[in-house]
């Protein structure tokens, strides 16, 4: 996927660290992504969520007072969140197995290790969005 194909993108980033959602955007705009929305905590997330309709959140997996893990739960819960089949990247200090099992659990669609760079980042939103543009597309008729 390339930069002017994320360009067309709403997405989320949910982060305590101020700093950290400055670095996301900065990558996220050098990606060509221009409609980037930030939160703070899951409650704030999911009042922006409503708001913007985003295509793809980036989510921290420490939130301070929560896990992200927790986040993606409340994501999943149709009943609190608008969009429950968000696509979520967790964005985690390492991919060790009890991390891997417990996002895959919460509902989360890829992790992308931290530190995070450009080409790594580009390349977890281009795999999640398709994705789940395969999930969404109508099964092939397969009459003649």
């Amino acid at each position: 996927m390339s930069a002017s194909d994320l360009s067309g993108l709403n997405i989320l980033l949910l982060d305590d660290s101020r700093s950290i959602r400055l670095v996301l955007t900065t990558l996220l705009r050098g990606l060509g992504v221009t409609r980037i929305y930030e939160s703070r905590d899951a409650d704030e997330a999911l009042v922006t969520a409503r708001l913007c309709r985003p295509d793809l959140a980036l989510v921290d997996y420490d939130l301070g007072l929560t896990s992200g893990l927790d986040a993606i739960r409340r994501f999943r819960d149709a009943w609190l969140s608008p969009f429950p089949d968000l696509p979520i990247i967790l964005l985690a200090p390492t991919s060790l197995p009890h991390l891997t099992r417990g996002a895959e659990a919460a509902g989360a669609d890829a992790i992308l290790p931290k530190p995070v760079n450009a080409g790594t980042l580009a390349t977890h939103i281009h795999d999640v969005v398709q994705a789940a543009v395969r999930r969404a597309a109508p099964p092939l008729s397969h009459t003649a």
